[in-house]
């Protein structure tokens, strides 16, 4: 890990965040796969990145560490360690010194149940980040996947909104969450985010970054990833920058967002995912 990083400033500038699940160890080109990752993180200059299906080894290499020396970021990380001594995990880097994280459990009832082993080993790192004197939360996830578990994943919403509280000022730098949600947007687990139904925490609900600023369907599942050729979902809008509200506007508002890892690198495309790079007012 790399040591902390100079605090900028916290107004007038943007803050950059980028959210990309990289599919694990997936596939007979991962270490390639890697590489491209690096180099397309490398080009974004980011200020923070979340990342799903990170992967890590128990008396080895840790993917996350190695994002984080090669972009001179920060890291937070949480591995847990299975039977075969790999993690698959969420982690977040940054640029300015990450203050303090904590990883999460999103299991949903109990751990002998058909509900608590589908949805045991997903997670949640919640950091609190310096920004300019003063700090920001960030919340990167991974739910549920499988189509017919919206209720897991409901129940997952609602303990990161729980998560999330303690961290909600109103008067203060929004919370940012990001990550691979499984779900659409008129799901009703993103529907509990985005106020159109009661939120899980009352007083908070969060601006979908892409419904506000993007530019067209956004799909981050989609059929043109040659790697989702023989998939058998359809194309997918499932991947997620949210910013808290109520906010102290302009603060949190955004400015841009866009999909990453759709182009190759040197011939290798990143991952099974595209991503989002998104700029927000500091």
């Amino acid at each position: 890990m790399t040591s902390p990083q100079t605090i900028r400033g916290r107004y007038g500038d943007a803050v950059r965040i980028v959210t990309w699940n990289l599919w694990w160890r997936f596939g007979d080109n991962w270490e390639a796969r890697h590489e491209a990752i690096a180099a397309t993180l490398a080009e974004l200059d980011a200020d923070i990145v979340c990342c799903q299906e990170i992967w890590a080894e128990q008396d080895g290499a840790n993917q996350a560490d190695q994002l984080g020396d090669a972009l001179g970021m920060n890291v937070a990380h949480h591995p847990r360690f299975g039977r075969r001594g790999l993690s698959f995990n969420n982690a977040i880097l940054s640029r300015t010194a990450i203050i303090e994280s904590s990883s999460h459990s999103l299991a949903v009832g109990d751990p002998s149940s058909p509900e608590g082993q589908q949805s045991g080993h997903r997670t949640a790192v919640v950091a609190r980040i310096a920004r300019g004197g003063g700090e920001m939360a960030v919340i990167c996830t991974h739910l549920e996947h499988r189509f017919h578990l919206s209720e897991i994943r409901q129940a997952q919403v609602s303990t990161l909104c729980e998560l999330a509280a303690p961290h909600h000022d109103p008067e203060g730098f929004p919370i940012v969450m990001a990550g691979d949600f499984n779900a659409v947007p008129s799901s009703e687990e993103i529907r509990l985010l985005t106020g159109e139904r009661p939120p899980p925490v009352p007083g908070l609900v969060w601006s979908d970054v892409w419904a506000q600023a993007g530019d067209g369907p956004g799909f981050t599942w989609s059929g043109q990833n040659p790697y989702l050729h023989q998939a058998m979902w359809p194309n997918r809008r499932i991947d997620y920058v949210f910013v808290s509200t109520p906010r102290p506007v302009p603060q949190g508002n955004i400015t841009s967002v866009r999909l990453i890892g759709t182009e190759s690198v040197d011939g290798v495309v990143p991952s099974d995912h595209y991503g989002l790079v998104v700029d927000l007012v500091d």
